[in-house]
C-alpha cells in the first residue's frame, strides 16, 4: 500500500511539473498580438466587446455603495457573472498599480486565468477520475488531453468556456463518486451544475444525465419511488440556488428580465444563425471535427471505447454518465446550432478521457503477450494497439499544436489588416488630424487615430444605416463583401438581406451612392463621403 501511495505521489509530481510548464508556455502567445484594444478586436472581437464592461466594474466610485453597484451590475448578459466577477477581481490589482492601460498584460492575465488555468484543473480532474494517478497511463492521458487542438486553441482567448467546462466535469466527477447513494456528492454535483449553467448555460444539458441517474437508482432499488422525487426536487433546488448564487443580481426584476431576454436572443442566434443561416449537421461540422479533435479513426476509436465501456461492469456507471451527458449537448451542437469547436469540448474531453481505462497497465506490459488464455491475449493485443494509436495521435496533435502556437505568437507580423492600416494613413494622410467619423468593419485594424471617431458593427450594412450615421469614411473588408454578395446565402430575414446585398453589390461595383472610392486592394476598400476629399 505504501509503495502504491509513493508511486501515486511521484506521478502527481510529474503531472504538476507538466501543468506548470504548460501554463508558462501559454503566457507568450497570450501576450502576443495584443498591443492595444483595436488589435484585440482585430483578432478576437469576442474579447474586445466585453472588455470595457470589466473596466466599468472596477472604475473609481465616490462611495462604497457605488463601487459595489459597479462591480455587481456588469450589464453584459451574454455570459453569466462568474466569468465577469472573477475577471474584474483579476484586473483590480493591475488597476491599483496603475497598469490597467497595459493591454498585453491585462489580456494575458485574463486568458491565462480564465481559460488556461481552469482547463488545466479540468484535465487534472479527468486524469484522476480515470487513473487515480496510479501509473504511466496518467501521464499519457494528460499529454493527450493537453494536446487536443481544440483545447490548445481555446487557451488562446479570454472566454467563459473553460470555467463552464470545469464545473461540468466536476458534476460528472461527483455523480460518479456518489455511486447512486444520493448523498453529499450528489448535491455537490447539483451545486456545480448550477455554477456551470450560471456561467455559460451548458449545465442545463445535464437534465438527461440526472434523469438517468435517478432512474438507475430506482431500478437498482437504491432509492424508493418517494426518494426518487425527493432527490429529483432536491437536485433541482440546490442547482437553482447555486445558479442564483453565481448570478446574485438576478434577484432584481429588471436585471432578470434583461438577462433572460439576452439569453433567449443568443439561443435564437445559435439555432438560426447570425443574420444568415449556417449549415448544420455532421457533414457541415466534419472539417472542424478533424481540425480540432482528430482524424476519423481516432474519433471512431473513442466512440467505440465508450460503447464497449457499457459492457464492463466495473466502470459501467461512469460510461453511462459520460454518454448521457454527451447526447443532449451533441444534438444541440451538431443539429440545432451551427458547429463551433468550443461548443463540443465539454463533451469530447470526458469521452476522450476514457481511453485511460483501456491502456495496458504496468502488469500488462510486464506480462506482454505471454498469456495462455487466447481471449485475454487478444484483448491485451488490442490494448497495446490502442497505446500505439494514442502515441501516434499525440504526435500528430503536437505537430499541429506547434504550428498553431507559432502562428499565435507571430499573428501580428505581416498581418494584412495591420498592413492595410498603414495604407489608410497614407491615403488619408492630409486628414488624419481632422474630426472624421469613420466606420470600419470588425476585422479591420483601426487603433485610435488623430481626432477620428470610429464605429463598427457586427451586423450587415445597408444604405439606411450608412446614411443615418453620416460617416465621413468607410473602411470595408473585401471578404465581407464576398460573403454577402454570395447568391447562395439563406436569409433569416430576407428583406434585411436584400437591403444588405443591394449595398454590398454597389460597393463591389464601386458605385456607392454618396461616397467615392479612394483605394482598393484584395484586403479592403476606402470610401469617402462626396465632397470631403477630391482625389
Amino acid at each position: 500500500m505504501r509503495n502504491n501511495h509513493s508511486k501515486s505521489k511521484q506521478i502527481l509530481i510529474i503531472l504538476c511539473v507538466f501543468c506548470i510548464f504548460y501554463f508558462i508556455v501559454n503566457i507568450f502567445p497570450n501576450k502576443a498580438g495584443s498591443e492595444n484594444i483595436a488589435m484585440v478586436e482585430l483578432f478576437e472581437p469576442d474579447e474586445s466587446v466585453p472588455y470595457p464592461y470589466i473596466l466599468d466594474m472596477i472604475k473609481p466610485a465616490n462611495t462604497l455603495k457605488d463601487a459595489i453597484k459597479n462591480f455587481a451590475f456588469y450589464d453584459y448578459y451574454f455570459y453569466g457573472y462568474p466569468v465577469f466577477g472573477l475577471s474584474a477581481l483579476l484586473l483590480l490589482p493591475i488597476k491599483w498599480i496603475g497598469s490597467i492601460e497595459n493591454i498585453p498584460i491585462t489580456m494575458m492575465i485574463l486568458r491565462q486565468m480564465i481559460s488556461v488555468f481552469p482547463m488545466i484543473l479540468t484535465i487534472l480532474i479527468l486524469v484522476y477520475w480515470r487513473t487515480e494517478y496510479k501509473d504511466y497511463r496518467s501521464i499519457i492521458l494528460l499529454l493527450l488531453l493537453f494536446s487536443i487542438p481544440a483545447v490548445v486553441q481555446n487557451n488562446f482567448w479570454w472566454h467563459p468556456d473553460s470555467l463552464a467546462i470545469l464545473f461540468a466535469v466536476l458534476v460528472l466527477f461527483f455523480l460518479s463518486s456518489d455511486k447512486l447513494k444520493f448523498g453529499k456528492n450528489f448535491y455537490l454535483a447539483a451545486i456545480f451544475c448550477g455554477f456551470s449553467a450560471g456561467t455559460k448555460a451548458i449545465g442545463f444539458y445535464f437534465f438527461f444525465t440526472i434523469f438517468i441517474v435517478l432512474l438507475l437508482g430506482l431500478l437498482s432499488k437504491k432509492i424508493s419511488f418517494g426518494k426518487f422525487f425527493i432527490s429529483a426536487f432536491g437536485f433541482l433546488f440546490v442547482m437553482s440556488a447555486a445558479y442564483l448564487f453565481s448570478n446574485p443580481i438576478l434577484i432584481y426584476e429588471g436585471v432578470r428580465t434583461r438577462f433572460f431576454q439576452v439569453m433567449l436572443e443568443q439561443s435564437r442566434f445559435l439555432s438560426k444563425g447570425y443574420e444568415v443561416a449556417y449549415a448544420k449537421g455532421l457533414s457541415a461540422a466534419l472539417p472542424q471535427l478533424k481540425e480540432f479533435f482528430g482524424n476519423i479513426p481516432f474519433l471512431l476509436t473513442i466512440f467505440t471505447i465508450n460503447i464497449l465501456g457499457l459492457l464492463r461492469k466495473k466502470k459501467r456507471f461512469d460510461h453511462i454518465l459520460i454518454l448521457s451527458w454527451s447526447i443532449p449537448l451533441s444534438v444541440m451542437v451538431f443539429f440545432i446550432s451551427h458547429f463551433k469547436f468550443q461548443y463540443w469540448i465539454p463533451v469530447f474531453l470526458p469521452l476522450a478521457s476514457t481511453i485511460g481505462l483501456f491502456l495496458p497497465t504496468k502488469q500488462d506490459i510486464k506480462n506482454g503477450l505471454n498469456i495462455l488464455n487466447k481471449n485475454q491475449r487478444w484483448f491485451l493485443l488490442l490494448k497495446f494497439l490502442l497505446l500505439g494509436l494514442v502515441i501516434v495521435q499525440i504526435t500528430i496533435f503536437f505537430i499541429s499544436d506547434i504550428h498553431r502556437y507559432t502562428d499565435q505568437l507571430a499573428r501580428s507580423e505581416n498581418n494584412p489588416a495591420i498592413q492595410f492600416y498603414g495604407t489608410i494613413l497614407d491615403v488619408l494622410e492630409d486628414r488624419v488630424d481632422d474630426r472624421l467619423y469613420v466606420y470600419h468593419d470588425v476585422r479591420m485594424y483601426v487603433p485610435p487615430t488623430g481626432d477620428w471617431t470610429t464605429e463598427s458593427v457586427f451586423e450587415m450594412l445597408s444604405y439606411s444605416f450608412i446614411q443615418t450615421r453620416g460617416f465621413d469614411v468607410l473602411l470595408l473588408l473585401q471578404s465581407r463583401i464576398d460573403d454577402y454578395t454570395n447568391p447562395d446565402l439563406i436569409a433569416i430575414d430576407q428583406e434585411k438581406l436584400d437591403l444588405a446585398q443591394e449595398f454590398y453589390e454597389d460597393v463591389d461595383q464601386e458605385i456607392l451612392s454618396g461616397y467615392g472610392l479612394l483605394f482598393r486592394n484584395d484586403f479592403g476598400l476606402i470610401f469617402v463621403r462626396d465632397g470631403l476629399i477630391h482625389p
